[in-house]
């Protein structure tokens, strides 16, 4: 296997901006990384612009909710579902399916495939794995409160090698009280021993600092920046997960902290071209 095969959904130019950051910071620890993108048609000739130094298959199949907000799409019916964002969110299942069907190498394998959602920026390679993993996550490490209304686990994290997840997780999503990302609980319970979570330095997002089990200030405390990059806990940050395009509500506020956070970076070779995408949006 030569690096990382990733599912990705990049839909709009918001979506597009992000997925340029998460190419620039992902290629500088996985360039040979493969990337299955599912797209509209608006959004396709935009994404064969963008360079990347590993490969990218795309597929143009979000069509159907091209034009629409989630604020609009949570109130029309969906296909599947109750919702046609639902439906939207479970176009994660859908990548992945075609990854396996392309790759079936992939399945009951120790390299397995993942799902991103596109506005991750990598500080560091993916996370290995232990060889016993059928089904890893990534918990939220939120108020309890909170995850009892948007489930434990963050659907924009995940990696997998059985495909016969992905059907469960499908089936699960039918009583889900808060889209594809509730039932991510009742499918780590199906992984049983297979279920490894990722740490609180993978995926790090505002919810994490503002929906946190500590003060927000008790969190930015535990941030550590040295010559050896960023560190959380004592222990290097793997990636963020945030929308830089945002600047109002919480995740703007998480934003202007972390280009804070940033800066003693901005003479550093494996930082200054992310910084550089960062920057048309202070």
């Amino acid at each position: 296997m030569s690096g990382p095969v990733i599912g990705l959904i990049v839909t709009g130019q918001e979506a597009l901006a992000d997925f340029s950051i998460f190419c620039g910071t992902l290629e500088m620890w996985h360039p040979d990384a493969i990337l299955y993108i599912f797209t509209d048609s608006d959004t396709r000739a935009a994404l064969t612009e963008i360079k990347f130094k590993g490969t990218i298959h795309l597929m143009t199949a979000m069509d159907s909710y091209r034009g629409l907000t989630r604020k609009e799409m949570e109130k029309m019916p969906g296909h599947l579902y109750d919702t046609l964002f639902k439906d939207y969110t479970y176009e994660k299942a859908n990548v992945l399916d075609w990854i396996f069907e392309s790759e079936p190498q992939l399945a009951d394998s120790e390299d397995g495939v993942w799902f991103l959602d596109a506005d991750i920026c990598h500080f560091a390679p993916l996370p290995k794995l232990p060889s016993s993993s059928t089904l890893a996550l990534s918990p939220h490490y939120i108020q309890l409160k909170d995850e009892a209304l948007y489930g434990k686990y963050n659907a924009g994290f995940l990696w997998l090698n059985d495909p016969l997840l992905l059907q469960a997780w499908r089936t699960l999503g039918v009583k889900s009280r808060f889209f594809e990302q509730a039932a991510l609980e009742d499918l780590a319970s199906r992984a049983g021993t297979g279920l490894y979570e990722f740490p609180i330095q993978v995926n790090f997002g505002w919810w994490r600092m503002f929906q946190g089990r500590a003060s927000y200030q008790d969190v930015q405390r535990q941030f550590l920046v040295s010559q050896n990059g960023i560190q959380f806990m004592g222990l290097p940050i793997q990636s963020f997960h945030t929308h830089f395009h945002e600047t109002d509500s919480v995740t703007g506020l998480f934003n202007r902290w972390l280009r804070e956070l940033l800066k003693p970076f901005s003479q550093e070779d494996r930082i200054k071209d992310f910084l550089r995408l960062i920057s048309y949006q202070r």
